[in-house]
C-alpha cells in the first residue's frame, strides 16, 4: 500500500514538472521593441531596398592648397585628390556630367576635369581674375565671370583684387573648341553667377558696383542691371524659375528678386557674410552660407523668413544641394571638410574631411 502511494506521489510530481517546463519553453521571453522612430546613421542618404549610399560624386576646389577633392557619396570618403591650376577657387560640373570645370583665380584659366578618368584634359585662358561658371543646359557652351583684374588673395572665400577697378566682363566659350566665342561687359568685380533653369537668363552678382546684371543669352547681351545692396557674392534661383537670390557680404542679407519684373521684392536677414547659397529641387528652401557665423540659414522661400539655422564648420563658404533634394554639403574653408545637412531634419548628419582651403563645391550624378 506504502509503495502504491509513493509511486503514485512520484508519477504527480513528475507530470507537474513536465507540464512547467513545457510552458516555459512555449512562452520565451520577447526582447524589447525597437521603437519606430529609432534614428538609423544616415538613414536619409540610403537606398531603402539595398541599404546602400546613392552613387555620386562630390567635387570641392581647395584654394589653400590648389586641389580638387573628390568624394564618393557611396562611402563619404575622399577617393581622389587632384592637382589644379594656381588658385583653384571654384567647381561646376557640366549638365551632362562629362566634366567638372575648376576655376583658377590666379592662373586666369578654367580647366576642365574628366570625371570618367577624373583627369584634367584641357585648359582653357581667359581674362585675369576668373571666379565663377555656369553652363548651357546642353552643355556646350560655358559662362565665365572675370574681374578682368589681378587677383590679390581670393584664399578663404574673398573677393580680393588687386589694381584699379574695371567694368567686367562675362567669357562666353566654346567647350567643344575652347574658343571665346563672345565677352559680355557687366559690372565691376564680376563673382557669382547662375543660369536659369530655362537657359533663357544669366544673373551675375557684381560685387563692388552693388548691382545685379541679367544676361539675355539668346543675343549675349544685358537686358537689365538690378541695385541689390552691398557686396553681393553668389546668385541663385529658384527651380520653377519665379525667384532669383543674391547674398549680400556686407548687409547679412539676402536679397529676393522677382524674376518676372526683375525687380527686388525684400531683402532677408541671414547670418553674417553670406556667401554660396542654393535652393532645393522643390523651390522650397534656400540654404545660405555664411562665412562670417560659421552657420547656414535656412530660408522658406513662401515667406521668405529663416526658418532654421545650422551650425556648421568654419568660415562656411560653398552650398550644393542633391538633385533628389535630400541633402546639402557645405565647404567650410577654414575647417578644411564639408558638412552634410539632412533637408528633412536640418540637422548635420556628417563631417567629410577634404583638402586645404575648400571654397567651390559641385556634385556630379
Amino acid at each position: 500500500m506504502k509503495k502504491t502511494l509513493i509511486l503514485a506521489l512520484t508519477l504527480i510530481l513528475v507530470i507537474a514538472f513536465a507540464t512547467g517546463c513545457a510552458s516555459k519553453s512555449a512562452a520565451p521571453v520577447q526582447p524589447a521593441a525597437t521603437p519606430a522612430n529609432a534614428p538609423t546613421p544616415m538613414a536619409s542618404m540610403n537606398n531603402q531596398s539595398t541599404g546602400e549610399m546613392p552613387e555620386y560624386y562630390i567635387y570641392t576646389a581647395n584654394e589653400g592648397d590648389n586641389t580638387v577633392s573628390v568624394i564618393n557619396m557611396a562611402t563619404m570618403e575622399v577617393s581622389a585628390t587632384i592637382p589644379g591650376g594656381k588658385g583653384t577657387h571654384n567647381a561646376q560640373a557640366t549638365p551632362d556630367g562629362k566634366y567638372v570645370f575648376i576655376v583658377e583665380s590666379e592662373n586666369n584659366s578654367i580647366s576642365a576635369l574628366d570625371t570618367a578618368s577624373n583627369m584634367m584634359t584641357n585648359t582653357i585662358k581667359v581674362g585675369e581674375g576668373p571666379t565663377g561658371i555656369v553652363f548651357s543646359p546642353d552643355s556646350q557652351k560655358a559662362y565665365v565671370t572675370v574681374a578682368e583684374m589681378a587677383v590679390s588673395n581670393m584664399s578663404g572665400g574673398g573677393h580680393g583684387m588687386s589694381g584699379d577697378k574695371t567694368q567686367g566682363n562675362v567669357y562666353v566659350i566654346d567647350i567643344a573648341s575652347g574658343a571665346v566665342a563672345a565677352k559680355i561687359p557687366v559690372g565691376i568685380m564680376p563673382h557669382g553667377i547662375r543660369i536659369s533653369p530655362d537657359g533663357s537668363h544669366i544673373i551675375v552678382a557684381n560685387s563692388d558696383s552693388n548691382q545685379i546684371s541679367v544676361i539675355d543669352t539668346a543675343s549675349n547681351t544685358v537686358i537689365q542691371t538690378i541695385d541689390v545692396g552691398k557686396k553681393p557674392g553668389q546668385v541663385a534661383f529658384t527651380a520653377d524659375g519665379k525667384y532669383a537670390f543674391a547674398s549680400l557680404n556686407e548687409d547679412n542679407q539676402v536679397a529676393v528678386i522677382e524674376m518676372a519684373n526683375m525687380t527686388v521684392v525684400k531683402n532677408i536677414q541671414v547670418g553674417k557674410n553670406p556667401e554660396q547659397l542654393n535652393a532645393t529641387p522643390d523651390s522650397r528652401f534656400l540654404y545660405v552660407a555664411n562665412s562670417g557665423s560659421d552657420d547656414v540659414s535656412v530660408i522658406d522661400t513662401a515667406a521668405f523668413e529663416v526658418v532654421k539655422t545650422v551650425i556648421a564648420g568654419d568660415k562656411t563658404s560653398g552650398v550644393a544641394v542633391s538633385k533628389d533634394g535630400m541633402s546639402v554639403f557645405v565647404t567650410n574653408t577654414g575647417g578644411n571638410n564639408v558638412t552634410v545637412v539632412e533637408v528633412a531634419t536640418n540637422n548635420v548628419i556628417a563631417t567629410i574631411p577634404v583638402g586645404k582651403g575648400p571654397y567651390g563645391v559641385t556634385i556630379k550624378d
